[in-house]
């Protein structure tokens, strides 16, 4: 695996996640049931559902400037490796490349 391909996994991920969200009870998870919960108009719906989008895009972008040692994660900061199991390593760019994938 490549930082590209890796990226693009972890942003399919953060988009089937929202889609679970988006399903509310039948999503089979809590945040969806609670969405149901609140009985939304539609376009109230779409709002907060863009906005759990904003907050998966804004925590994984996070996580991923901890791991590459550009923002902290918690208490410390500093630089992290990750490889593939093929042995490639992932990091080094995907702070960038992430960033370039949620902010086209």
């Amino acid at each position: 695996m490549h930082a590209k391909k890796f990226i693009d996994d972890v942003a399919a991920s953060n988009t089937s996640l929202l889609a679970l969200y988006a399903q509310g009870r039948q999503g089979q998870t809590r945040l969806g049931a609670m969405l149901d919960a609140l009985a939304l108009a539609d376009g109230q719906r779409q709002q907060v559902l863009a906005m759990i989008r904003l907050a998966i895009d804004d925590t994984t972008y996070q996580l991923v400037c901890g791991i590459e040692g550009s923002a902290s994660l918690g208490d410390s900061q500093q630089d992290y490796t990750l490889l593939g199991e093929d042995g490639n390593t992932l990091t080094g760019a995907l702070d960038s490349l992430l960033y370039e994938r949620l902010n086209p």
